[in-house]
């Protein structure tokens, strides 16, 4: 379903009459690197450096704290792991991640009425289908238009330049 929402991006691309050659072919590079995770991550958060003790809430909440700050800073100067997800698989939601070029689907949203394995592809495009391209068309809103499609943010010249 995904990628035959792409591909319908690509059409549609493809048929706009006032955008250039140049801006054609960067819009289909966004689409074409899109990571898309469906379900739940492929790679999990490793918890086990994070002490919880039964009788020191406060201190299991400074080192939850300690233990988010530590992790985040270790991130910097590493790329951006386009894999990572920002929700857990439980929460019904979906999201466009610009810095990425990315979308997520945790499975809950993958639950009636979202979606329904048992139910016609014309219920599920209505449903579920109306989210991924709403999702997808982030990807070239006033945000998704200020990333290019590595997930670095445009110039503000480049970005007015490429993207009218």
């Amino acid at each position: 379903m995904v990628a035959n929402i792409e591909a319908a991006f690509r059409q549609r691309i493809d048929a706009l009459t006032w955008m250039d050659a140049a801006t054609k072919a960067e819009a289909k590079a966004k689409l074409n690197t899109l990571y898309v995770g469906i379900g739940y991550t492929s790679h999990w958060q490793d918890y086990s450096a994070y002490e919880i003790k039964a009788d020191d809430i406060f201190g299991n909440l400074w080192r939850g704290s300690l233990f988010v700050y530590t992790r985040e800073i270790a991130r910097l100067g590493n790329p951006v792991d386009r894999e990572e997800w920002t929700m857990t698989p439980q929460t019904v939601n979906a999201v466009n991640l610009p810095l990425q070029n990315a979308l997520s689907f945790p499975a809950a949203i993958l639950e009636p009425p979202f979606f329904d394995a048992k139910a016609s592809d014309a219920f599920n495009y209505g449903a579920i289908g109306a989210v991924i391209g709403h999702e997808v068309s982030h990807t070239f809103d006033a945000e998704g238009a200020a990333f290019d499609s590595k997930g670095r943010v445009r110039t503000p010249t480049s970005r007015f330049r490429t993207w009218p």
